[in-house]
């Protein structure tokens, strides 16, 4: 397994969000995690996460992991 999960983009996770309606802090509270980490991949300030975090967040958006954080044998990061 990587060290990290790179998101896919700059605006993939709040596009997520934005479509279930989640705010950050009801993200990071069904994540498991700090509000800070993910309004910071959430504006882009920064792109990346353990790939545990990356599993939680796509499993709280109820999205597969990849639409967000692509494995890097896919084409790596747009």
């Amino acid at each position: 397994m990587a060290d990290s999960a790179q998101l896919r983009n700059r605006t993939a996770l709040r596009d997520a969000m934005t479509a279930k309606r989640f705010t950050v802090r009801q993200l990071a509270s069904r994540a498991g995690c700090g509000k800070s980490i993910i309004g910071f991949l959430r504006s882009g300030a920064r792109r990346s996460c353990s790939p545990e975090l990356a599993a939680k967040i796509a499993a709280a958006l109820e999205i597969p992991t990849d639409e967000l954080f692509p494995d890097e044998k896919e084409g790596g990061v747009n």
